[in-house]
């Protein structure tokens, strides 16, 4: 019987043509999104490589450097995530003081401005809107024109007309927000395909349970729609934002500024001294003619020694920034189970590879290079030494590799929003009991 019903309901939202458009513009703006995915990620896989001037060691190992590039996950065109934060390149090079330089990602300022429109945006924002927009009448309207009198009036239940409505309703959003990216993405790994299906199963099922409560409180369809627009609105704008408020109250970063002058005054002494120093050594060796093999190996122990110290200093600024920084997520991580969107958020982002957790380890990853290329480098340049062309190819290559299952990471709140799901739909069917015809 629900079978039969949830064709009839299909049948009838398919001849809708409110809803036909609703449905081309969901679909259209899930292939837009995912073209500007895809272009977003060609466009991050390039980096410029310096061109070292000479081949002198200190000008391999510090003037051209090595460029670490990320590349882009097999499902990042589905998610812009953390990439406008976290650089996607790096460049190491084998002196201690900047050591792993960021690269200048520089975007329009209205893209900046405005953020980055992209298939996880549709799917968190406008996917629940588009749910409550076609749920929210399902059985006041006919309630009100006593045409649901007559229907319940035939050999069927309450329930299982609701059933039939939600499912018909559940699949109408479902196959283009579930199959358009997975055609974007058909390059990933099942896995991630799987959970990236299942996480927007779990967060649909969320917003179709509250349309099945809202609807089973016997209101006209005018307060469904009002009540589910706030629901939306608590939820997807208002408690993210009051989460972010809390956290920042709670553990304040340091202001940027602040940080410039600490990080300026902690490495000051350090930069004078061994700037003094240098200084020195070209004053007593004004000409190169003078300086000689061993004068260059000095010069360049002074460069290390002063790099070494500023490195030093700047440590404890970088230090306090990172242990607030991971206070504000500990309690991030337990603040966003009171939204559905903060949740989806982070496993749409983890799933795509954008999210903080990719990024990190790239960093880790950059960070251990980078003690193979000083290790490398460092005794040639206090060496003042000059490459030859097999020197400079056997110097450590980098080859990123994923190394850590997201599945697993994931898996964890993917269960919780299913079963928040299946609850609040069980709810909604519960709460009909009562419904006034």
């Amino acid at each position: 019987m629900i079978a039969f019903l949830t064709r009839h309901e299909w049948k009838l939202l398919a001849t809708n043509e409110v809803v036909r458009i609703v449905i081309a513009v969901f679909g259209a703006a899930l292939v837009f999104a995912s073209l500007l995915g895809v272009a977003r990620a060609r466009a991050e896989d390039t980096a410029a490589i310096p061109i070292a001037r000479s081949m002198r060691a200190d000008a391999i190992a510090n003037e051209r450097g090595a460029v670490l590039v990320m590349p882009p996950a097999p499902m990042a065109s589905l998610a812009a995530g953390q990439s406008d934060v976290y650089p996607g390149y790096l460049k190491v090079t084998a002196r201690n003081v900047d050591a792993l330089v960021t690269g200048d990602q520089v975007a329009h300022p209205l893209a900046v401005a405005s953020g980055h429109f992209d298939v996880a945006f549709v799917i968190l924002f406008l996917y629940p809107l588009l749910v409550f927009a076609i749920s929210f009448d399902l059985t006041a309207g006919e309630r009100d024109r006593g045409t649901l009198r007559m229907v319940l009036a035939q050999p069927v239940g309450l329930r299982d007309v609701v059933a039939g409505k939600m499912i018909a309703r559940a699949v109408l959003l479902g196959v283009p927000v579930i199959v358009i990216p997975i055609l974007a993405a058909s390059s990933a790994a099942p896995p991630l395909l799987a959970a990236w299906t299942a996480a927007v199963v779990a967060y649909g099922l969320i917003w179709h349970g509250i349309a099945l409560i809202v609807n089973a409180r016997g209101w006209n369809a005018a307060t469904n729609a009002l009540v589910l627009a706030g629901i939306w609105l608590l939820f997807a704008i208002v408690g993210p934002a009051t989460i972010n408020l809390i956290i920042d109250l709670r553990y304040p970063m340091p202001s940027r500024v602040t940080a410039a002058v600490q990080a300026r005054a902690a490495t000051q002494e350090a930069t004078v001294q061994g700037n003094r120093e240098l200084g020195q050594f070209l004053q007593d060796h004004p000409t190169s003619s003078n300086v000689g093999r061993e004068g260059m190996r000095q010069f360049a122990m002074l460069q290390a020694a002063r790099d070494r110290q500023i490195a030093e200093r700047l440590q404890a600024v970088e230090t306090a920034f990172e242990e607030q920084l991971q206070r504000q997520q500990r309690l991030a991580a337990w603040l966003s189970v009171l939204s559905p969107t903060m949740v989806a958020q982070g496993v749409l982002l983890e799933t795509a590879g954008t999210g903080r957790t990719r990024f990190e380890h790239f960093n880790a990853a950059a960070g251990r290079f980078q003690a193979e290329w000083k290790a490398y480098f460092e005794p040639r340049v206090l060496d003042a030494a000059t490459l030859t062309a097999d020197e400079v190819r056997d110097a450590p290559k980098f080859n990123y590799a994923d190394d850590h299952s997201v599945t697993r990471e994931v898996a964890l709140p993917i269960a919780g929003m299913a079963i928040a799901g299946v609850i609040l739909v069980w709810l909604g069917f519960r709460s009909y009991r009562g419904y006034e015809l």
